[in-house]
């Protein structure tokens, strides 16, 4: 059961203003997009991915929204609008919410007050922890669990002490190839990968 986890440092937690962001420079749009990557297939969904976006431009905590696909109830459509608005509404559900506190929508949505740091030390304790990086091995040589946790993130670069402190916790580094790709190719490729691994 691969997870992604997104860091998106320019999306606000903030439901209005997260929807007021978009064709910004805030890019919330491509979180539509990596939405469809992770979980959506022709005629159906991945039932056994998770994805979580994690927002930080907040007054108080970030925003976990955990989708899982064996709970994914109705997104109301596949478009951009309808899947960005998903997001709004899960963070107008979890407005509010105390430290390290979940809430789960209608939908099936989770949403939880943390910290991107905080989660990958979580996960880092319970499976293993890919970080894209181009100078990491390349994915095609590297030994991948089927439950492995990917973490990604938006158009603002990982600071450099955070991206070292997951390393030093354990966390791999793996290379999807020599050109830089958006977050929703990269998790294309890589659920492409892990279904030549484990589905054939």
């Amino acid at each position: 059961m691969p997870e992604f986890i997104v860091r998106a440092r320019a999306a606000s937690t903030d439901p209005a203003h997260f929807l007021a962001s978009v064709g910004t420079g805030a890019h919330v749009e491509y979180l539509a997009q990596i939405i469809v990557s992770a979980l959506l297939i022709s005629k159906g969904h991945r039932e056994d991915t998770t994805l979580s976006l994690v927002l930080e431009d907040s007054l108080d905590f970030s925003r976990c929204l955990t989708l899982q696909g064996a709970q994914l109830g109705n997104l109301g459509g596949t478009t951009e609008a309808a899947l960005l608005k998903v997001i709004a509404d899960s963070l107008q559900f979890a407005k509010g919410l105390g430290k390290e506190v979940s809430v789960t929508t209608p939908i099936g949505v989770r949403a939880t007050a943390i910290s991107f740091e905080h989660l990958v030390k979580a996960k880092v304790l319970e499976r293993q922890v890919f970080l894209l990086d181009p100078k990491g091995d390349d994915i095609r040589t590297v030994d991948i669990p089927v439950d492995a946790v990917f973490l990604l993130t938006d158009h603002i670069p990982m600071p450099k002490k955070n991206f070292k402190a997951m390393v030093r916790q354990g966390v791999k580094k793996i290379s999807l190839g020599p050109v830089m790709l958006h977050a929703s190719q990269c998790i294309s490729i890589i659920q492409n990968e892990l279904d030549r691994r484990y589905m054939s």
